[in-house]
């Protein structure tokens, strides 16, 4: 697969400015016009097997050692989801039925805070559309008139071996099950259009020279696109329901993720793009070299400003819209709010920030030991949200900003450096 091979299957759209009304942004993403209160979670499911066989207290096994078999494919060596601690046995793991009393509990606080609550993203662990129970839970959302957005790598959406495993049809049929779901989205992994750098970025390296992970990712992610572009996702060639993720943003393929965002964009599909994670396996990211640091950070923030000037010239914003909102902590798209007006609750009950940070300062409690609105109400999200109505709009990235992703005038540097495109003027494309 290569870019020019990908551009032949899919045609431009916006071959100049996008349509009037065109957003960089997916259904449920984002929270508008928000006031302090709790819109939104990032929330954790597991096969049900899995959940009650961890649980038992007469099995070795638990969701940390049945990782690999039953809940991702995959095995990217920068993970954020890899954390041990949370999945281990030592730790009681909730039920479907448990996890959607939470939802319940949100839906409670939204309404006693006079607003509705709005949408769940599911980050991990592993693949959602690897569970048994997957549209169970997306009927248990569409039923509580609930957005469920989805990050995947889209392997079972152009694999039909496993497509006919998980859910005995082909991923054509998946897909197309998918979109009549119509509450749900799909945030799509997309870290190059180079197949041997794309397979390195989600396999590790085993014993004797074996490869640990998906083999042939890349042409199998090809197959998703074509499937999920060629669907009722799509309406005139445009989509709300289908976001591309670039991420994470790493020395390798930085190069090309300026290219990545004008490719979808000009294909009328949101692009979300941004650093690593700080926890999991992520934070191993940062341990390069000052030096090598440095030039990271120096290589992103002319990616991010030149992305601003194309989103300029191309008319996704305006110049004011950006003095408005600010920079985003991903690159060119709506904001980040979630840090001001959700949280993320783990499968362990643990509640966090947000999936960005793990550690003693981004927890606030536990669902086990309290109820949701008790942690809720004295979180520091929501206090983020109160004292200073413009983390409503963009509270940036409190998980990244001044740990190893992003430096601590990394915002200001962007903002002055796309305002310096701007003043050159010629065309970002």
């Amino acid at each position: 697969m290569t870019k020019e091979s990908l551009e032949r299957k899919f045609p431009i759209v916006f071959p100049d400015k996008v349509k009037n009304g065109w957003v960089n942004g997916v259904r449920g993403w984002y929270v508008h016009n928000a006031k302090p209160g709790l819109y939104t979670l990032d929330i954790e499911h597991i096969p049900e097997d899995v959940v009650l066989e961890h649980n038992d207290p007469t099995s070795q096994e638990s969701v940390g050692s049945r990782y690999r078999q039953r809940l991702c494919v995959h095995n990217c060596p920068n993970c954020f989801n890899d954390e041990s601690g949370v999945y281990s046995k030592e730790n009681r793991i909730l039920t479907l039925d448990e996890t959607m009393g939470l939802i319940d509990q949100a839906k409670e606080i939204a309404e006693s805070e006079r607003h509705r609550f709005q949408s769940v993203k599911f980050l991990g662990p592993g693949e959602l559309l690897l569970n048994p129970q997957l549209f169970r839970i997306i009927e248990e959302y569409k039923r509580r008139n609930v957005i469920l957005n989805i990050f995947t790598k889209g392997a079972v959406l152009g694999s039909d071996e496993l497509a006919r495993k998980y859910h005995g049809m082909t991923s054509n049929n998946l897909v197309e099950k998918l979109v009549s779901s119509s509450n749900i989205g799909l945030l799509l992994s997309f870290q190059s259009f180079d197949d041997s750098l794309q397979d390195s970025l989600v396999t590790s390296p085993g014993e004797n020279g074996s490869i640990q992970g998906l083999l042939g990712y890349s042409r199998i992610r090809e197959r998703a696109l074509e499937n999920i572009f060629n669907s009722g996702f799509y309406k005139e060639g445009i989509t709300d329901r289908v976001c591309i993720l670039n991420a994470p943003i790493v020395p390798e393929n930085i190069d090309e993720s300026f290219d990545i965002y004008k490719f979808f964009i000009e294909r009328a599909t949101p692009v979300i793009m941004t650093p690593s994670m700080v926890s999991g396996k992520g934070c191993n990211q940062f341990k390069i070299s000052q030096d090598e640091l440095n030039q990271f950070h120096e290589n992103l923030i002319e990616l991010y400003a030149r992305i601003y000037k194309f989103n300029v010239d191309k008319g996704v914003q305006t110049p004011e819209q950006i003095q408005r909102e600010g920079i985003a902590s991903y690159a060119g798209a709506q904001p980040c709010n979630q840090a001001s007006v959700g949280l993320y609750i783990r499968a362990n009950g643990v509640v966090q920030m947000c999936p960005g940070r793990y550690d003693k300062e981004t927890i606030y409690g536990n669902v086990f030991d309290a109820d949701l609105k008790s942690i809720w109400l004295v979180s520091p999200n929501r206090q983020r949200g109160i004292s200073n109505p413009l983390n409503l709009i963009n509270n940036q990235c409190p998980a990244k900003d001044g740990h190893g992703a992003f430096p601590n005038d990394f915002y200001k540097r962007v903002a002055l450096r796309y305002a310096e495109l701007e003043e050159c003027g010629g065309s970002s494309q």
